[in-house]
């Protein structure tokens, strides 16, 4: 019997093992939020599919002289809105699914947000650190143009922002192309957001995710009635926090929880390692660490990890998952030992992982509010762009103000002390 019972704990799969995928998530995740209210099904089956979804492949010429073949993708989930907004992601094994998933995620983003957005996504399945600059510049280029060709471009259709494996610079490429693919477009340089502000990009835009994210589990803290039932306090001071993923969005995370919100950063996962100390790691040090060694690992504030998965292990009072999607599944969902996890990825939790975790007293703060500080300041961007706003005049009405209110405080001081409106 006890061989057997053995065998059935080890080998049998329970509710809870299935794990289905990113659109399935999603799917799931629409199928049990209709419970909570009066939608029609009709509709929320048509709000599971994309109404448009595009698949390339692009030949491109290696440096060495060589051809080489990727896919890439495009999906345009709701046309309710015009321009559809997401991100491009570089990344190797992306499927069209994936991209079909993350663009239904970002039509319920903008609809959180109040932003006038529909929702889309795309990427192409590449890892970009095996390809030259010039090697990607190709790759982009040549994305942007099959996406014009096709009509999945464009400053009043589809609005590209930058994800994982692409940036600022891969931004400017792409805005490049459209500039001259469409040279009586006056609005072009709207076409991307998260580019470089020499070129019409904003300032803070590389922050803006990980500063919303703190805005958002901060003002989630003030809820005294929420946060008693699981023995904390209603603020962010001494919290322990672990973030699994030290990218642009992890680190940023990570500086203002601890700059800002004076939270205990404990730990930090990376592909290939973690570091620990339950007293709370330099996050300046490790930013200048990682910058040199492109690793976590070796940190000299803190123990590593080779394995990176067993620091899920360690308890703490809220898991960040800011990495990538289905981070968080069947195989390590019962090693996770904390009271929040905050989602800072897109879709870092699967289907069956959240319904195990739910059922343990978690409480999962989703991405659709968690991460959208980045597309809120894109908005921004989109709108100084098509405004033809330049720099100076998009603050020069915040720093007359604030000119203004130091102005009228210093008169007041000067009247307390008799310096001023005196006899």
């Amino acid at each position: 019997m006890a061989l057997k019972a053995i065998y059935r704990s080890k080998f049998l799969k329970t509710k809870y093992d299935v794990d289905i995928g990113s659109l399935g998530t999603v799917h799931g995740l629409i199928d049990r939020s209709s419970l909570f209210t009066r939608i029609p099904k009709e509709f929320l089956n048509a709000l599971k599919r994309s109404s448009h979804t595009i698949e390339l492949t692009l030949p491109i010429k290696l440096d060495n002289g060589s051809i080489e073949c990727f896919q890439a993708f495009r999906a345009h989930h709701s046309a309710h809105t015009y321009p559809l907004k997401g991100g491009v992601r570089y990344a190797p094994d992306m499927k069209i699914q994936d991209v079909e998933a993350l663009s239904v995620l970002m039509t319920m983003k903008m609809a959180c947000a109040d932003i006038p957005y529909g929702g889309a996504h795309g990427g192409i399945s590449v890892d970009p650190q095996y390809l030259s600059e010039a090697e990607l510049e190709r790759l982009t280029r040549k994305y942007a143009r099959e996406l014009k060709e096709f009509g999945f471009l464009g400053t009043s259709i589809d609005v590209l922002g930058p994800d994982i494996g692409t940036d600022s610079r891969v931004m400017g490429w792409i805005m490049d192309e459209y500039v001259q693919l469409a040279p009586n477009d006056l609005n072009s340089t709207a076409v991307v957001t998260g580019k470089p502000e020499s070129i019409g990009g904003i300032a803070g835009r590389d922050d803006a995710t990980g500063f919303g994210f703190y805005c958002a589990i901060n003002e989630f803290l003030k809820y005294p009635e929420t946060i008693e039932r699981h023995d904390m306090t209603p603020c962010l001071d001494d919290k322990t926090v672990i973030i699994q993923g030290f990218g642009k969005v992890g680190r940023n995370i990570a500086k203002f929880l601890q700059e800002m919100g004076n939270a205990k950063i404990i730990g930090i996962i990376e592909k290939d390692g973690g570091t620990y100390n339950e007293n709370g790691l330099n996050i300046a040090g490790l930013l200048k660490h990682f910058k040199r060694h492109r690793t976590v690992k070796g940190f000299n504030g803190g123990d590593t990890y080779l394995d990176g998965e067993d620091l899920i292990r360690e308890k703490c009072d809220i898991y960040i998952p800011a990495a990538v999607e289905n981070s968080i599944n069947s195989e390590n969902m019962r090693e996770i030992n904390c009271k929040i996890i905050a989602e800072a990825a897109n879709l870092p939790i699967m289907l069956n992982a959240e319904k195990y975790l739910s059922n343990q007293g978690i409480v999962i703060l989703p991405d659709i509010v968690m991460n959208t500080g980045g597309v809120i300041t894109s908005y921004f961007e989109y709108v100084k762009n098509i405004g033809h706003i330049s720099p100076d005049k998009l603050i020069r009405r915040w720093e007359f103000n604030s000119n203004e209110k130091i102005f009228l405080w210093v008169l007041i001081v000067l009247d307390r002390n008799g310096l001023f409106f005196s006899n």
